[in-house]
């Protein structure tokens, strides 16, 4: 079992990232575009980092001013986990239909990984 840290992200940061765009996050992944993440995250049991950075995109765009501008609840429904593992299930699930929306829209590729994962977010779940 992996050792999960949204809850320092989320805490720690989250005042933070909620003032900048998602295209201008800052970068501490080993990706910079959604193709790379894309590529990085594929899979059934994506990295730590993935999901730290579908957490960082929720904390950005659906903010007080755009609340649930994703359509799947944001970082609230997210914090609704009562534990660890089903927080992990809650963002592995985001991950993985992120990473097969990308695949399917090569246009997003060379875009932030920010954007790609937003435009995906809103792609799957805002249908």
């Amino acid at each position: 079992m992996r050792t999960v840290s949204y809850g320092l992200l989320l805490l720690g940061v989250g005042g933070i990232l909620l003032a900048q765009a998602p295209g201008a996050m800052a970068d501490p992944f080993p990706f910079t575009t959604a193709g790379e993440f894309a590529n990085f995250c594929e899979g059934a049991s994506p990295r730590e980092e993935c999901l730290n950075a579908i957490m960082e995109v929720e904390q950005v765009v659906d903010s007080s001013e755009h609340p649930n501008d994703t359509c799947d609840g944001g970082p609230d429904a997210l914090l609704e986990a009562r534990t660890n593992e089903e927080l992990d299930e809650k963002l592995t699930a985001r991950a993985v239909s992120v990473v097969v929306w990308l695949k399917h829209h090569a246009e997003y590729a060379n875009q932030s990984y920010g954007d790609g994962i937003w435009a995906a977010l809103k792609g799957v779940y805002c249908q």
